[in-house]
């Protein structure tokens, strides 16, 4: 048997049992994030191992004169189809019972996307301050199945073209993997969303295996030898125990050191890294390097040829479908809230057994055999468009007044916080709209339907006093400014049925982070319920944010708690305010009213000239930059770190100090700002983080 044919069409146990590391590191990720904390690392093992079959597959039929896009794309019809339809109709039909109008809508727009293999781009349009959390979208990890598919849908038709224009096909292979492992690299500080989901910056990582599948095709009797002579010398300098060309030596260390890559990739590797980034590496190359060594290498045959290995790899694909949207249904039915540890296990064990059953009765019957092929390709066509048309439908049906919670079948622990048709927003009195329960448990945390768990709490206090302590060994201080729920703030227009706690959620915190060294924590509420009454509104009827006033009312608080300056503003009424919360709630027809946005008039305008950082990612509140006053009123320096509360505070802070940087959202930057600090050569004089109430 030639190489080709060997590579094309032998069956290699290994790379089953690679997948079943794959799907299993992404399962146990899924459903015990703390026990794995890189299992996610999983989906590029199957990007790898994709590339190399694929692509082997494309480079001997191409070589031999039999490549046909028929048969291609039939085959992967009926790879692919199959148990996807399942799952999807699956998750439409438990949605109808579980799930609320616009949670719904949601699910129909995936549904959609998924029967298209779009569903990655529009998550990332999805992605904002306001998005919805990822734990609770049961089609959410569609998205690595659709840059696969677009893959196939892709490189096929490069290669052809390549062949057919008798160009050299693996030095387009590696063009190709090289411009998208440098939009991998290059964007991913600036664009993380983008990258993570888009295709150009993946590609790469299936190129790699099609590097491997060429060079396995062509270039096997070549590396044969090489490893042979490597063993041979290695047999020579260590004639105690080793035999020349009697033990696969290279062939050993490859499997071994691939097997600890990905060990390394799983435990090391956290979502607190950019990724993919050249942290991408460390699967790809373990994935490389594991199925380079092939069926002789000693950890191969013991970690990933075992019957347990290769039988989870067998059914690899349908379990990687199964087992995210029982886990995300499981989270919605939980109220958000992450459900117990039991529950998880059982919600494991239910995906590895529908995945058995996917591929004993739905795939092998519809993948496999010659008779009817072209009935079944066709069949699965249509129907994957009929349930891709049904999802669009769903996503474009107002459901408000049939899918309210009282109406939903299967009913959820702790829905009495989602007040009225939705969990994302409700109305309150005089034409106040709030942000609802599904953001962070705000309405439980209004009413402290539970207090937070101690470990919680230690945890913050643990990132804030390890940036204050790190602040202090260069003479930098930290102030923390909390800005309040606006249901906090303006209790008066909740709804009759909200009733909020005497003790608010966030001083659970507040007590340990007040006892940090090095680090004011102010939190304005008070100041606020006092003003309030004489100085107009502080926060917008229809947006989740304080105005232009409230944040300066906010800002003039923290200075003088820190003894700063405060530039001389005054405030004139300003046009009428659409807020976010309109957007959220498609209420399009919403009435607003003037009296809660302000025009800023300033004393002295300040002088300010603004530099963009482009390496660091947008946020929500702006692009990363610095921002030098040229008349300050103190010559201090500052780094801001936070969230969308910042956008109006950036006015006072721009006109206050002498240099300002924003670095970024607090969620990602918060953990590594002490390093930041103590290797930046620019000290700061000080560090505000800035910081919504309803975060904690």
């Amino acid at each position: 048997m030639s190489s080709a044919e060997y590579t094309t069409t032998a069956y290699r146990a290994e790379i089953d049992g690679l997948r079943a590391f794959a799907v299993l590191s992404v399962v146990l990720y899924h459903a015990f994030p703390a026990l794995l904390t890189g299992g996610f690392i999983g989906v590029d093992v199957f990007f790898v191992i994709s590339g190399y079959l694929i692509t082997g597959h494309i480079f001997a039929s191409l070589d031999q004169g039999k490549f046909s896009f028929l048969n291609f794309f039939g085959k992967r019809i009926r790879r692919i189809f199959p148990a996807l339809i399942l799952v999807m109709v699956s998750s439409l039909t438990f949605g109808w019972f579980a799930l609320m109008s616009e949670e719904f809508q949601q699910l129909g727009q995936h549904v959609a996307g998924g029967a298209a293999f779009i569903v990655n781009f529009i998550l990332v349009g999805e992605s904002g301050y306001f998005d919805t959390a990822a734990d609770t979208k049961p089609l959410l990890h569609l998205w690595s199945l659709a840059i696969e598919e677009q893959f196939y849908i892709f490189w096929p038709v490069v290669l052809w073209l390549a062949w057919w224009q008798r160009f050299n096909l693996i030095w387009v292979t590696l063009l190709v993997a090289v411009l998208s492992f440098y939009f991998n690299v290059w964007f991913v500080a600036s664009k993380p969303t983008e990258v993570f989901f888009w295709p150009f910056g993946r590609f790469w990582e299936m190129l790699s295996g099609s590097v491997l599948a060429w060079l396995m095709l062509y270039k096997r009797d070549a590396l044969d030898r090489a490893k042979m002579r490597v063993d041979t010398f290695i047999g020579r300098a260590v004639p105690l125990w080793i035999v020349p060309g009697k033990l696969a030596l290279t062939e050993n260390v490859m499997a071994l050191g691939g097997l600890c890559l990905l060990i390394y990739g799983f435990t090391e590797i956290s979502s607190n890294v950019p990724f993919p980034s050249i942290w991408a590496l460390v699967p790809v190359c373990g994935a490389i390097l594991i199925i380079a060594a092939g069926a002789t290498a000693w950890s191969n045959r013991i970690f990933m040829m075992n019957p347990v290995a290769v039988w989870f790899g067998l059914i690899s694909y349908p379990l990687y479908l199964w087992h995210w949207p029982i886990l995300s249904f499981l989270q919605i039915v939980e109220s958000g809230e992450l459900p117990h540890r039991n529950e998880r296990i059982l919600a494991v064990i239910l995906a590895v057994i529908l995945a058995w059953f996917t591929i004993r009765f739905v795939e092998r019957p519809l993948r496999f055999g010659h008779r009817s092929v072209r009935l079944k390709i066709v069949g699965l066509t249509g129907a994957m468009f009929c349930v891709g048309m049904a999802g669009l439908v769903i996503s474009r049906t107002d459901f408000s007044e049939s899918r309210r919670l009282e109406d939903l079948l299967i009913k959820r622990p702790g829905a009495e916080h989602i007040y009225g048709s939705s969990s994302k927003w409700y109305r309150g009195k005089d034409g106040w709209l709030f942000l609802g329960n599904a953001y962070d448990n705000t309405v439980a945390k209004l009413k402290l339907a539970h207090i937070p768990l101690p470990e919680d709490t230690a945890r913050e206090a643990r990132l804030f006093a390890n940036l204050a302590e790190a602040a202090e060994t260069v003479n930098t201080s930290v102030a923390l400014l909390i800005g309040p729920n606006k249901s906090t703030a303006y209790p008066e227009f909740l709804p009759n049925k909200i009733k909020p706690s005497d003790r608010r959620y966030v001083t659970y915190f507040t007590e340990q982070l007040n006892a940090i060294p090095n680090m004011i924590v102010v939190d304005p509420v008070e100041d606020f319920l006092r003003a309030k009454a004489g100085s107009g509104l502080l926060y917008y009827r229809t947006d989740t944010h304080w105005n232009d006033k409230g944040a300066f009312r906010a800002f003039s608080t923290l200075a003088e708690r820190m003894g700063w300056p405060v530039p001389e503003v005054s405030f004139e009424a300003g046009e009428l305010h659409r807020g976010d919360l309109i957007a959220i709630s498609e209420l399009h027809d919403f009435p607003v009213a003037v009296g809660d946005n302000w025009e800023i008039g300033w004393g002295s305008n300040p002088d300010l000239e603004i530099m963009s950082l482009p390496s660091l990612p947008k946020t929500s509140f702006d692009r990363a930059k610095i921002v030098i006053n040229k008349a300050p009123l103190s010559e201090q320096t500052v780094w801001v770190i936070g969230d969308s509360f910042t956008n109006a505070l950036a006015h006072y802070i721009d006109a206050t100090f002498k240099e300002v940087r924003y670095l970024g959202h607090w969620k990602s930057n918060l953990r590594t700002l002490p390093e930041e600090l103590i290797s930046s050569e620019e000290k700061p004089d000080l560090i505000i983080v800035v910081r919504v109430e309803r975060s904690f």
